[in-house]
């Protein structure tokens, strides 16, 4: 009788946890939207104090921003004595997952590939297919929170059947300790992108928290794997609480800027911020409100409109830059000069 008493209890129990867990997130899901909304409404009629609104304070207060005269053209700054000895390149590539490049072109690419937020080697069935799918990262042993995401492969496509791609022209850019040993493991070469930020103090110490006990870099000590740091230089720094003492960017313009210091020319493919068209083909209205995912928003950290902003401003200045050629959609923000001058007032003064 007592057991299975306290078996009902459990269970209403049960169901009473999951509902407040799930009132919670309800609450959490609604504050952000209001976020979202103060800074949609506040990047048109006052973007200089949208930062009041960025729900994890990713935008800068007026102490933090640069004078839009003075602000670095690369927003990073190559720390030389901290990086691999890379001879410079004349061209190079680099390709990320938008839709609007089709992987299997990388077939048609000439020169150094350099992939950006790969979690897990390109394979190739029979037919030489390309094909690549955050859904097998857990099985690769990398744990994701991306594993929706799925690009040329369907329900018909048997993994096992599938082929690692190893050609020594292709590098894959990341900054997870455990992804980088992976790809050394199964033979792809691999670039240790590390972003340096300022303390309080004025000297630089590494970004990502696998690096703020020790700077030890002996698992790149490889011949597949090199390493470049950089130094962050959007925003002045340093960055105080409550700001986070770094820039939520999302990877592509971190791999841009660390490969612009040894390479003559940069194509780009695929950067397209999760945009589904091109900015050329729509109105003002459009692309603003394709600024916000709330599906991406949820699953990135809650910080998807200010990674958005970064993206449109910094996609619309490289693509000015006369030894870059973005054919992404980040660089078709041509006619959208209004907007972008906007989203400047919210990172300089």
């Amino acid at each position: 009788m007592f057991y299975n008493s306290l078996k009902i209890f459990c269970k209403k129990f049960s169901i009473l946890w999951k509902f407040l867990v799930w009132f919670k997130n309800c609450l959490i899901d609604l504050s952000r939207l209001k976020d979202v909304l103060m800074m949609m409404i506040l990047l048109h009629v006052w973007p200089e104090q949208i930062y009041r609104f960025s729900t994890r304070k990713f935008l800068p207060s007026k102490k933090n921003k640069f004078s839009k005269h003075s602000r670095p053209t690369i927003p990073y700054e190559l720390l030389k004595s901290k990086s691999s000895a890379i001879e410079r390149m004349k061209e190079i590539n680099i390709i990320g997952r938008g839709g609007s490049f089709d992987i299997n072109n990388l077939k048609k690419i000439r020169g150094p590939i350099f992939l950006v937020g790969f979690w897990t080697p390109l394979k190739t069935d029979n037919n030489g297919n390309v094909f690549y799918s955050s859904k097998l990262a857990s099985k690769w042993g990398i744990d994701i929170k991306e594993k929706s995401w799925v690009a040329n492969i369907n329900e018909k496509t048997d993994p096992k059947s599938l082929k690692e791609i190893k050609n020594e022209n292709i590098t894959y850019i990341n900054s997870n300790k455990k992804n980088v040993e992976l790809f050394i493991k199964n033979g792809h070469n691999v670039l240790f992108s590390r972003t340096y930020v300022t303390d309080k103090n004025g000297n630089p110490y590494p970004m990502q928290k696998i690096w703020l006990k020790s700077e030890n870099t002996s698992f790149i000590d490889h011949k597949q794997c090199k390493l470049i740091s950089i130094s962050e230089k959007i925003l002045k720094h340093p960055l105080l609480p409550p700001h986070p003492f770094w820039v939520q960017t999302g990877s592509f313009i971190p791999a841009i800027c660390s490969l612009i210091f040894f390479a003559d020319k940069i194509n780009i493919y695929g950067w397209d911020f999760f945009l589904g068209s091109s900015p050329e083909k729509m109105s003002y209205w459009k692309l603003f409100f394709s600024m916000y995912n709330y599906t991406a928003d949820k699953a990135r950290s809650r910080t998807h409109f200010e990674e958005a902003l970064v993206n449109f401003y910094y996609g619309y200045q490289f693509s000015k830059l006369p030894n870059v050629k973005i054919h992404g959609y980040m660089g078709q923000l041509s006619k959208h000069e209004k907007l972008i001058k906007k989203i400047e007032k919210v990172f300089f003064n």
